[in-house]
C-alpha cells in the first residue's frame, strides 16, 4: 500500500491520469439507460454472468504464458550479484498483472450487472466464482511451465496441456451449461479445492526461481512487443512458428505452405476457441449488438494469429523469390486456407449458440470478408516515419499517415460491415465480393 501511494498518489501526472481513469471509469454506471438501449439487455441473469465467466477464462488466459518472466541482459550481468533480488522482481510483476486482471474483472461485473439488474443473489454468485478462478489461476502462474527451450523470437512459451484444457473447459462450461447460482457457488468451490491442491500436492519450482535462459527470452519477447507497439509496426506482434514435422513442399506449394504456417501457430488456436465463445456469451448478453459486427471482429481476431506466416513471408522478399509465386498467388492461397479456417470458426459458433437467440444470416457473408482483411493485415509494407502527416486538434497531434498504415486491413472491413445490415444480401455480396478483390490486389 505504501508504494502504491508513492507511485500513484504524489501529486504528479500519475496522479492526474489515476483520477482521469477514475472518472471515466464511473461514467458508465451514470448511463445505463443509454448502454441499455444501445447494447439491450438480457431476458435471464444468468447470460450477463456467463460472459463474464468467459472474460475471466480470456483474463487468465493471457497470463499462463508467463510473459511477466523477464530480466534484460545488462541486468542479470552486472547487477546480479547482491544489488537486485529477481525473484522478488519477477514475483511482484506477477502480482501485479493478476492484481490489474482482477479489478478489471470486477469492473465487468459490476458494470453488468448493473445494465442487465441481475439479482444481488446472482451478482454475488458471479463475484464468487471469479475470485474463486482467480486464486486458482494465481496458483498456476506462480509455477514454472517447465524446463528451458530453445524457440524462436516473438513464440512466448504457452501454457501447459493441462492449463488449456482447463480454460477451455470453463469457458465451454459456462457457455453450454449457462449455470444457476447454487451451481455458480458449487463451481467455486471446486475452483477453491483447485487452487489449494495446486498449493499443496505440486512439486514444480516457482516461477520466480526462473534462470537467466528463460529470463532472456521473456525479455526478447517483450522488446517486441513494446517495439511493435511503439513504432506502431504491428509486423513485430505477429506470433512466430514452432517447428512442426517436415514436410514436403511439392505442388500445390503455395497452399501447402499457408498451412503449415498455421500449424506452426496451432499454439493460437485455443484463443481462436475462447473468441468464439466470447461471441456467443456476448451475442446472448446484449441482443441489440449488431450480429455482422460482433461476427466479424472476434473473428478477424481469431484469424490474425494464425495468418502470420503469410506476414514472416512477406518481411522477406528473398523468401518469396524462393517459393516462386507471384505476390498475388501467395495472397490467393492464404486466402483460401484461412477462409476455410474461418468457416470452421463461424461453425463452431453457430453450433455453440443453438441454445440461445439465432444470428442473422448475414453473418455467413463475413467468412471471407475476415479472412482478406487478416491478409490485408499481415501483408502490410513497414510503417515509414519520414512524413506522418501530423494534424493539430484540441487533443494534440495526430500522425494520420501511421494510423492509416497501422488501421491497414480493418479499415475496409469496416467500411463493408457500414453496409451489410442495412442492404439486401445480394447487394451485401456483391460489397463484400469487392472488399475481397481489394485485399487481395492491394
Amino acid at each position: 500500500m505504501r508504494a502504491f501511494a508513492t507511485r500513484w498518489l504524489t501529486g504528479d501526472e500519475r496522479t492526474l491520469g489515476l483520477v482521469l481513469a477514475t472518472g471515466l471509469l464511473s461514467i458508465a454506471f451514470f448511463r445505463l439507460d443509454k448502454l441499455r438501449a444501445d447494447l439491450g439487455v438480457a431476458p435471464t441473469p444468468d447470460l450477463p454472468l456467463v460472459t463474464v465467466l468467459v472474460a475471466t477464462a480470456l483474463a487468465w488466459w493471457s497470463m499462463l504464458p508467463r510473459g511477466f518472466v523477464w530480466l534484460d541482459p545488462p541486468t542479470l550481468t552486472w547487477e546480479d550479484y547482491g544489488a537486485l533480488d529477481r525473484e522478488r522482481l519477477v514475483a511482484r510483476r506477477m502480482a501485479r498483472g493478476w492484481l490489474v486482471r482482477q479489478l478489471a474483472l470486477g469492473y465487468l461485473l459490476a458494470l453488468l450487472a448493473a445494465i442487465g439488474s441481475v439479482p444481488v443473489e446472482w451478482t454475488m454468485a458471479g463475484a464468487a466464482v471469479v475470485l474463486a478462478a482467480g486464486a486458482l489461476a494465481f496458483t498456476a502462474i506462480r509455477l514454472a511451465p517447465g524446463a528451458p527451450r530453445s524457440r524462436p523470437p516473438g513464440s512466448a512459451a504457452g501454457p501447459m496441456p493441462g492449463e488449456a484444457i482447463a480454460v477451455a473447459g470453463f469457458a465451454g462450461f459456462a457457455v453450454v451449461v449457462r449455470p444457476g447460482t447454487w451451481l455458480l457457488f458449487g463451481l467455486a468451490a471446486v475452483l477453491v479445492g483447485g487452487a489449494l491442491r495446486t498449493v499443496s500436492r505440486t512439486r514444480r519450482p516457482h516461477v520466480s526461481l526462473a534462470g537467466r535462459v528463460r529470463l532472456v527470452d521473456g525479455w526478447r519477447d517483450r522488446v517486441l512487443r513494446t517495439s511493435g507497439l511503439q513504432f506502431l509496426d504491428l509486423a513485430l506482434l505477429l506470433p512466430a512458428a514452432r517447428p512442426v514435422r517436415v514436410r514436403t513442399l511439392r505442388a500445390p506449394t503455395g497452399l501447402r505452405l499457408a498451412w503449415l504456417g498455421i500449424l506452426g501457430r496451432a499454439r493460437h488456436l485455443a484463443t481462436a476457441g475462447l473468441l468464439a465463445l466470447a461471441a456467443v456469451a456476448t451475442h446472448h448478453a446484449f441482443p441489440a449488438l449488431l450480429d455482422e459486427i460482433l461476427f466479424a471482429l472476434l473473428g478477424y481476431l481469431a484469424l490474425v494469429p494464425l495468418g502470420a506466416g503469410l506476414g514472416e513471408l512477406w518481411r522477406s522478399p528473398g523468401r518469396r523469390r524462393w517459393v516462386g509465386r507471384s505476390d498475388l498467388a501467395l495472397r490467393l492461397d492464404n486466402f483460401v486456407v484461412l477462409t476455410g479456417l474461418a468457416a470452421a470458426w463461424a461453425a463452431f459458433v453457430l453450433g455453440a449458440g443453438l441454445a440461445g437467440p439465432g444470428w442473422n444470416p448475414t453473418v455467413l457473408l463475413t467468412i471471407p470478408l475476415m479472412s482478406a482483411c487478416t491478409i490485408r493485415t499481415v501483408t502490410r509494407v513497414p510503417p515509414t516515419y519520414d512524413n506522418p502527416a501530423s494534424v493539430d486538434t484540441p487533443i494534440g497531434s495526430i500522425p494520420l499517415r501511421l494510423i492509416a498504415q497501422t488501421v491497414r486491413g480493418p479499415d475496409v472491413g469496416l467500411l463493408a460491415l457500414v453496409f451489410l445490415p442495412v442492404v439486401p444480401v445480394a447487394v451485401g455480396a456483391g460489397v463484400v465480393a469487392v472488399v475481397v478483390g481489394f485485399c487481395l490486389l492491394r
